[in-house]
């Protein structure tokens, strides 16, 4: 499973970018240079996180990712539906090859 989302983290003002949704995490990128190399790419590895939390900035619908570290990742992403379910597809597919 590999699915593309338009996405902006919420850190050091809006960054835009996308997230690429495949078999393990969340990876988001962005090119713009002016932001820190760190920011550039990020990967969220799924069993490191620990929830999904949906709002809004403005008129945009967000998530925020919650690692099991303590660390929040806040996105504008359109599709978030689709985006939460990547997560859970992943879970239950773990679930499954357990039995």
């Amino acid at each position: 499973m590999k699915r593309y989302f338009v996405a902006s983290l919420c850190r050091e003002g809006v960054l835009g970018g996308g997230i690429l949704a495949d078999d393990e995490a969340y990876t988001y990128r962005t090119n713009k240079l002016t932001v820190s190399p760190a920011l550039r790419k990020i990967r969220l590895p799924y069993a490191d996180i620990q929830s999904l939390e949906k709002g809004w900035l403005l008129c945009f619908p967000t998530v925020t990712v919650h690692m099991k570290d303590g660390t929040n990742w806040r996105f504008v992403v359109f599709r978030r539906n689709q985006f939460c379910a990547c997560r859970t597809e992943q879970k239950d597919q773990g679930t499954a090859a357990e039995k």
